[in-house]
């Protein structure tokens, strides 16, 4: 349809042209996370992630000269506090805070902005800081097809065949039979018939298990600490950018997690003789290590084939992650049921012992893990 006025004709032109200069005008995003300082030994020093990861403060520079115009954006799920050459500019819950290069630069004489942020366990995954400068976008031109990285997959695929030719190993060297991980022995309130199992904690049949146990809930928790994003400091803790990177925070994981099965071990054998059950200890370090195994073997199964097929959802990881809990709920009322028919002891008696070798490591797991 012709246009009757040439008004009209123009207001058609201008407001083409308007839209296509807003289409294209916006922001162009640094991340200062190379920028990024801490102070150590009285002077600041560039942050390194292996060296300073968790730390409670870093500090960053602005040039007000060479970002005019610019904007500095600052967010995280744990930032107390932003100050400016020394001065607190915001304190509290800050989420998302924005602030303006230029008004910072009437506010604070100086050509060098100095930023500082105070967060609780500060990791470049959980803490956005960012300079944005006004800037065109380029509106033609192919794009540029980036690879996606794949050694996380690689490290998953790798390492569960690892531990399936591990397991192998371990039954062939110890012997023990496939009963030994069936679930109704796991969860048996008599005694069976593995008297040298219970009676030898420190055998090497029981101590291949413990490593075997110790690497199979590593990998488990190396998965779901990766799915679960900035939620979990010891997730953050235990993240690499590279597959043997992965791999070498896998064996220290699993080192940790040997010594605490281990304290485990060395906790019960002590609270039994101190509560005079020393006849259950056996039985309960086997079966404990048997349940954590089995059960975290079935779980990490699950979780990988979640995993490869592209599984996103924070509620299934989320049910991971509480899934063991339940399962050693489970076994806290099972071994309870048997140690309660000791006769000669009361109930208040043998709720302490099982508080003190069963509830409290159990608290101290979760609240460590998934803090």
């Amino acid at each position: 349809m012709p246009f009757r006025s040439p008004c009209l004709l123009l207001i058609a032109i201008l407001t083409v042209a308007v839209s296509s200069a807003w289409a294209q005008q916006g922001y162009l995003v640094q991340d200062l996370t190379p920028d990024w300082k801490v102070f150590d030994d009285g002077e600041y020093r560039p942050f390194v992630r292996e060296r300073d990861a968790g730390a409670d403060v870093v500090y960053f520079d602005v040039d007000v000269g060479v970002h005019r115009n610019a904007k500095v954006r600052i967010s995280g799920r744990h930032v107390e506090a932003i100050f400016v050459n020394g001065s607190l500019v915001t304190s509290g819950d800050v989420r998302n805070a924005t602030y303006d290069v230029d008004s910072l630069a009437n506010r604070f004489p100086g050509r060098i902005l100095h930023f500082g942020v105070y967060a609780s366990d500060i990791y470049p995954e959980n803490l956005d800081v960012s300079l944005l400068t006004p800037g065109v976008r380029q509106a033609t031109g192919p794009e540029e097809i980036v690879r996606p990285r794949t050694y996380f997959r690689d490290f998953v695929v790798s390492g569960i065949i690892l531990l399936f030719i591990l397991l192998i190993v371990v039954t062939q060297l110890t012997k023990v039979p496939i009963g030994f991980f069936f679930t109704r022995r796991m969860f048996a309130t008599h005694e069976s018939e593995e008297v040298q199992l219970y009676t030898r904690i420190a055998s090497t049949t029981n101590t291949l298990f413990y490593v075997f146990t110790s690497l199979v809930i590593a990998f488990y928790l190396m998965i779901l600490f990766r799915a679960s994003g900035d939620r979990y400091v010891l997730g953050l803790a235990n993240q690499a950018e590279t597959y043997f990177g992965t791999v070498l925070k896998w064996g220290r994981l699993g080192s940790i997690l040997l010594i605490a099965l281990l304290l485990k071990v060395g906790l019960v054998m002590l609270m039994s003789r101190t509560f005079g059950l020393w006849e259950y200890h056996g039985f309960q370090v086997v079966n404990w290590m048997r349940l954590m195994l089995v059960s975290f073997g079935i779980l990490a199964v699950v979780e990988v084939v979640y995993f490869l097929s592209g599984g996103l959802s924070v509620a299934v990881y989320t049910a991971f992650k509480w899934g063991f809990v339940g399962v050693l709920i489970a076994w806290v009322i099972v071994f309870f049921t048997k140690v309660a028919r000791r006769p000669g002891y009361s109930l208040f008696h043998i709720i302490s012992y099982l508080c003190a070798t069963e509830v409290l490591p159990l608290l101290i797991s979760v609240k460590l893990l998934f803090h």
